[in-house]
């Protein structure tokens, strides 16, 4: 099954798009995790982490900024922003 997804990074402000061969969501996703990691590489901190980077790593964040904002099954060859119905 294709699924089409868009990850965002907020702090780089950009929003990846692609699309994943997978048989379950949960698959999906870590392949299209994989593919924006290689794609677009972390930037490599200055230093200490700030307060509020540790605290969203003690919460459980990804620390790469990277979050998953839309998944959707490609039945008919749509994009993200408009899903086939």
């Amino acid at each position: 099954m294709k699924w089409l997804m868009e990850f965002y990074n907020e702090r780089r402000g950009i929003l990846a798009r692609y699309g994943i061969e997978a048989p379950v969501p949960a698959a999906a996703v870590l392949a299209g995790r994989s593919a924006v990691l290689a794609e677009y590489p972390s930037v490599r901190a200055r230093g200490r982490l700030s307060l509020f980077e540790r605290a969203e790593r003690a919460g459980g964040q990804d620390g790469s900024g990277w979050v998953l904002s839309r998944i959707v099954k490609d039945s008919e060859g749509g994009s993200p922003a408009n899903p086939a119905p």
